[in-house]
């Protein structure tokens, strides 16, 4: 089985403009972390993007909109793509704003269901 650290790597592979990707508990805390670019900051916002898809979550469950697919948020410098692939833990992409969102997009698709069995394997 691979780890998670392994299918992260897979995840952001060949897509262009990867800055970070992490997984991240329900609960804020970070269980990998995967840095292209050593001086972004991924690991100062984990809290953040849980309590995003945390409201994601509320609002789709409250307007009866089924599962949700990801989120994104786009900034001036960087945009985040957020899944949520298990209920424990949560996925953020972090790209430039020139990254291949569409190509990110794809591979979340693509390494999701990897990135549960390598989580689900570790017994986190």
């Amino acid at each position: 089985m691979k780890k998670a650290r392994d299918v992260l790597g897979a995840m952001v592979a060949g897509t262009d403009g990867v800055l970070a990707a992490e997984l991240i508990g329900m609960d804020g805390s970070p269980i990998e972390v995967l840095k292209l670019e050593a001086e972004f900051p991924a690991e100062s916002v984990t809290q953040d993007v849980v309590t995003a898809i945390k409201l994601f979550l509320y609002m789709s469950r409250k307007v009866e909109g089924g599962s949700l697919d990801h989120i994104m948020m786009t900034c001036e410098r960087f945009t985040v793509l957020a899944a949520v692939p298990g209920l424990d833990h949560c996925v953020a992409l972090f790209l430039t704003t020139k990254g291949n969102l569409g190509k990110a997009r794809v591979q979340y698709r693509r390494y999701l269901p990897d990135l549960v069995g390598a989580v689900d394997a570790a017994g986190g």
